[in-house]
């Protein structure tokens, strides 16, 4: 499994113990994300509008089935949680990763009947690249702590 991958996996779990932000994010703040994303991988792979026409479909399916998946993740108390609960959780966990292996396989028989093998690669490249600078965007602008004041 790839960092980012488990970085995304843990996401909910590390929110649960923060203190509340600000809420979630605005449905112009996600499109606009989106667009960011559709134009950083269209430049990346350097997608013909050919390319782009059969990519788009079979890829935005793919990260739709995925959202999916983590919609339907639990998401408990940490805190109070039972072992018996934690174990049925991590189950279905690793159910949920084996239907993410199998999304991402049927993913790349798809893409490489649309794009070339070194494209496939490309696209996880950039999209690896792209969470990168959107976490870094997201950390610059951020809360940060007060800085101390010096006597």
């Amino acid at each position: 499994m790839s960092v980012a991958a488990l970085i995304l996996l843990m996401i909910p779990f590390f929110a649960m113990a923060q203190e509340p932000g600000p809420g979630p994010m605005s449905k112009e703040t996600r499109e606009r994300i989106e667009a960011q994303r559709i134009g950083f991988i269209t430049q990346k792979l350097d997608l013909s509008p050919e390319e782009a026409t059969k990519f788009w479909p079979i890829y935005n399916e793919y990260k739709n089935a995925l959202k999916e998946m983590r919609d339907e993740m639990e998401r408990p108390d940490l805190m109070t949680i039972t072992d018996d609960e934690a174990n049925a959780i991590i189950e279905k966990h690793l159910q949920q990763e084996q239907k993410r292996l199998e999304l991402k396989k049927k993913l790349n028989n798809q893409l490489r009947n649309v794009i070339s093998p070194r494209k496939v690669i490309m696209l996880y490249a950039a999209e690896m690249e792209f969470n990168r600078e959107l976490l870094r965007k997201a950390n610059a602008y951020g809360p940060h702590p007060k800085p101390e004041k010096m006597n």
